[in-house]
């Protein structure tokens, strides 16, 4: 597979910014969705628009933020599994674990359909994934890595924006954790490494390299 193959939307909500993303194989009616957010009804629109079939959700972390969709996701496409981070699960049905509590929420979601271990690998609508855990942001924080032939994408969640990186100051936050992940897990990759961020811009591992401030 080459990065020219793959077809990546981009949907962001307008409450925190949070970037949803559906990727699938061109000419593909299979596709992948990575952080539903708490606004998918536009992403919606455009798989059912584009006759296409959900075969996997995946979920970087279980923040209010990234997972606040996912109950009306999963009613629309009861067979895409959810996939989750193994140390991330619980925050699934803890409102003080996915922080919606702070929010006057009290969000549950359906419990996942397998949980991830760190540098795990499984293949969703024929595309070929691996999971990283990068906690810092969260304890249980995944990033999910695609290799190609001629490159690399990762959709990296929270953990790393352009010129940023993730907040660390909630309960199972850690700064020096949240710095050693983006030293393990981004900035071994090539330069050229496209990663697809869950607030903002993308970015490339050679660009955050050298002028992110905080790396």
């Amino acid at each position: 597979m080459k990065l020219a193959d793959l077809e990546i939307k981009t949907f962001v909500n307008s409450d925190f910014g949070e970037n949803l993303y559906v990727l699938r194989l061109k000419e593909s009616a299979e596709c992948v969705i990575v952080d539903p957010g708490m606004e998918p009804e536009k992403a919606i629109d455009y798989i059912n628009s584009a006759n296409l079939v959900p075969r996997a959700i995946l979920i970087t972390h279980g923040h209010y933020d990234h997972i606040g969709g996912l109950n009306r996701v999963k009613a629309e496409w009861p067979n895409a599994e959810i996939l989750i981070g193994e140390l991330e699960r619980w925050k699934m049905a803890q409102p003080e674990g996915n922080l919606s509590v702070h929010f006057g929420a009290q969000l549950r979601t359906v419990d996942a359909d397998r949980s991830l271990a760190d540098g795990e690998t499984f293949t969703a609508a024929g595309i070929e994934f691996t999971a990283l855990h990068s906690p810092g942001h969260a304890s249980g924080h995944m990033v999910y890595k695609i290799s190609a032939e001629d490159g690399t994408v990762v959709f990296v969640g929270d953990v790393i924006f352009a010129g940023s990186i993730g907040r660390t100051d909630f309960p199972d936050g850690d700064t020096q954790a949240l710095l050693d992940s983006i030293k393990k897990n981004i900035l071994t990759l090539p330069d050229d490494t496209l990663l697809l961020t869950g607030h903002g811009p993308s970015t490339r591992v050679g660009r955050e390299r050298a002028v992110n401030p905080w790396l």
